[in-house]
């Protein structure tokens, strides 16, 4: 993954984004907010979250995160803050220097022509997705696109095989099927990272890989790191909010058995109640 990773970035002959390095941050800091309302907590919950197959995706495998596009001292802070936080979650996560990536952050001069360079020579990074997605990503516009390849697995684990997925339970409470992210991508345009910190871009990296997640409608009620790029908004986060962080344990908090429908109810309660 990682040539075929070098060989898009070459064919635009990426140059590296220009930022100063951070101080060094052992724990993960988190912008807080009291006082959320249940109603914007559920909308909140409804806005960011995306399906797969009417479950809530979410990774079982170590995370193993990989910056591309940037100097190495920068990508290597966005790449251990994102697993400080992965380790904040409770995540296995892979130390081994050369562990499989699963999860990408490209900063990109042309994000839409990175897309469609994927779609064609790497369709396996696209896994589970629909045409249409692809499409909208290969559009030129939004200053970030972002996904995860997703599969269906039994209770155990298990893919499909020979078009059919053996399960061994079967329960109105709980689903027979898991879904797995095997690797998510974040590719930001490299002008829509001026200005910002690398901490900025580490914490809204986590929360879009992490989880299938997507940026809310401008004007939300919520603080959350996911209205980085909302141009609308008259402040942004410093990094990763109280709430996301609350999302991501929610979410993280059970292996995936419920139906999305139980588990967007489940991750707004839980939310609410931490912030009472």
């Amino acid at each position: 993954m990682m040539a075929a990773l070098a060989a898009l970035l070459m064919a635009q002959q990426a140059a590296p984004v220009e930022q100063q390095p951070p101080p060094d941050q052992a724990d993960v800091v988190v912008e807080t907010q009291r006082d959320l309302p249940r109603e914007a907590v559920k909308t909140y919950v409804g806005q960011i979250t995306q399906y797969a197959e009417l479950q809530i995706a979410r990774f079982h495998d170590p995370i193993c995160p990989v910056v591309a596009g940037m100097p190495e001292q920068y990508g290597g802070y966005i790449a251990r803050r994102i697993k400080d936080i992965a380790r904040q979650l409770k995540l296995r996560v892979a130390d081994k220097p050369n562990c499989p990536a699963n999860i990408l952050v490209v900063i990109a001069i042309d994000g839409a022509a990175f897309v469609r360079g994927v779609r064609s020579d790497h369709a396996d990074w696209l896994a589970g997705m629909h045409t249409p997605d692809v499409d909208r990503l290969a559009r030129p516009g939004p200053p970030v696109r972002a996904w995860s390849a997703t599969s269906v697995r039994n209770e155990d684990g298990a893919f499909v095989s020979g078009g059919t997925l053996i399960v061994k339970s079967a329960s109105i409470l709980r689903e027979s099927t898991r879904q797995y992210i095997d690797s998510s991508f974040v590719v930001l345009d490299r002008t829509a990272t001026y200005g910002l910190t690398l901490r900025q871009i580490a914490d809204y990296a986590a929360m879009r890989s992490l989880a299938r997640t997507r940026e809310p409608p401008p004007g939300g009620g919520i603080n959350t790191i996911l209205s980085l790029f909302d141009k609308s908004a008259p402040t942004h986060p410093a990094g990763i909010t109280s709430a996301d962080m609350a999302y991501l344990q929610a979410l993280y908090a059970r292996e995936g058995a419920e139906s999305g429908v139980q588990e967007r109810a489940r991750i707004a309660r839980r939310i609410s109640k931490g912030h009472e």
